[in-house]
């Protein structure tokens, strides 16, 4: 089911007046044809370029200050619990305010956090009690930029351009994760973790910058039902009219709930791979920050080739092809477990890039495509609740892993994706047709 066709979509299919009309199955559509989305895009890479060097260099600090897998899991839970707690009232800020405030609001609080994690490492006195702080701070403000980020992009580019755009979003994205682990490891190595962080902060800031470009209320946006000042309800009055309004959607239902399953399994991969490298692939912590980067690089590798693939595909057979890309990440997440040699683990998870580009950009787009603009910003944020739970997954595999190893906990997780992928195939049948 296209957004042309969705009874629930309001937004207009032409994005801005005078732009040529959209030019089916071209891979670039949306970049070349709506120059706000240019502007937005510029903005995420930079923003996604400070987030990837954070990720490897914060759960790189926090293994090498404590050598714990659960050092790992509770760094990713401390992030998690703000974007649990907070994540529907992110969702209610972002139907009710510009959605280009509050994205800028939170690009420019991770700036100013990350500014203070670099001062302290050129100082010498991060501590582990640091990071969690944090990724505390940090996890409070992406509850209240990750609904307004996935909310703005239906209403910059509009339904016809839909696919495509998200299709570029997860290109760009991936092509952030494909370049900035391997350069966050070669500066760790080469100059010290201090300059990781000054150069996130820089990002972060180029990513406050350039949002200015794009309206605040981009013109797809127009005449769109959207519940501004609250139309006298209270924001938790907003909240449960959003439950409501799910309650009724019986696709979007099912989508958000396979999607919880999904990310509780697919995200512990990136999150305890700092760990799984120091214990089976490297000796020492230089060669345990390169091999790391490398992993992280190819993997971005592999999912750029994926999200790729997804912009330009046709808004045909995109359930089934979501039940492939979720299996195949699955079965390259058992292979790189047992695989035991770096250079072998460096082609697997190329393919499992690949398979989890396949898999974010698809669920994305048919959850954007069944609902309705004036709820956009509250399912999202739904969506961001249930990506906080997968922290607490996170947790229960890091702790497996430091029982068993870490191999036994990616092969726990690589059974239970394919245990869910069976059961959409056999009894959710109208889910893998989904169009």
């Amino acid at each position: 089911m296209s957004a042309a066709n969705d009874p629930l979509s309001t937004a207009e299919p032409d994005v801005e007046p005078g732009l040529p009309p959209t030019r089916r199955f071209r891979t670039f559509d949306a970049v070349l044809d709506v120059p706000a989305f240019r502007w937005y895009l510029l903005s995420m890479m930079a923003n996604w370029s400070g987030m990837q060097m954070q990720n490897f260099a914060r759960g790189y600090l926090a293994y090498q200050i404590t050598g714990s897998f659960a050092a790992l899991g509770g760094i990713a839970l401390a992030n998690a619990i703000p974007r649990l707690l907070l994540a529907l009232s992110g969702g209610v800020i972002a139907d009710r305010a510009s959605r280009r405030y509050v994205l800028q609001a939170g690009q420019f609080a991770s700036f100013a956090i990350t500014a203070w994690l670099a001062a302290l490492l050129f100082a010498g006195r991060l501590t582990f009690n640091d990071l969690l702080i944090a990724s505390v701070l940090q996890g409070i403000a992406m509850a209240f930029t990750m609904p307004a980020r996935q909310a703005m992009i239906p209403q910059i580019v509009g339904p016809e351009r839909l696919t495509n755009a998200f299709g570029l979003n997860a290109t760009a994205m991936n092509g952030t994760r494909l370049l900035m682990p391997a350069l966050a490891g070669v500066l760790v190595a080469v100059v010290g973790a201090s300059w990781v962080f000054a150069l996130m902060a820089a990002m972060f800031l180029l990513a406050f910058l350039a949002m200015f470009r794009v309206p605040k209320e981009p013109p797809a946006a127009a005449g769109a039902a959207r519940p501004r000042g609250g139309g006298g309800r209270s924001g938790v009055g907003d909240i449960v009219e959003a439950f409501r309004y799910l309650r009724h959607q019986r696709v979007l239902a099912t989508l958000l709930g396979v999607h919880l399953f999904v990310v509780l399994l697919t995200m512990p991969y990136q999150r305890l791979l700092p760990g799984f490298v120091d214990e089976v692939l490297a000796t020492n912590e230089s060669e345990s920050a390169f091999i790391l980067g490398l992993l992280l690089a190819v993997t971005g590798g592999g999912a750029l080739i994926g999200s790729l693939v997804v912009a330009s595909l046709p808004d045909r057979r995109r359930g089934l092809l979501l039940v492939g890309s979720m299996t195949m990440f699955a079965l390259a997440l058992l292979a790189f477990a047992w695989s035991g040699n770096v250079w072998l683990s460096v082609g697997i998870v190329l393919v499992l890039g690949f398979g989890q580009a396949g898999r974010q950009s698809l669920n994305q787009i048919l959850i954007q495509t069944h609902v309705d603009d004036a709820y956009r910003g509250r399912i999202s944020s739904i969506m961001m609740m249930e990506m906080g739970l997968e922290s607490f997954g996170t947790f229960g595999f890091a702790l497996f892993a430091a029982a068993f190893g870490g191999a036994w906990a990616f092969t726990l997780v690589a059974v239970g994706l394919v245990v869910v992928a069976a059961v959409i195939v056999f009894f959710l049948p109208s889910y893998r047709r989904l169009e």
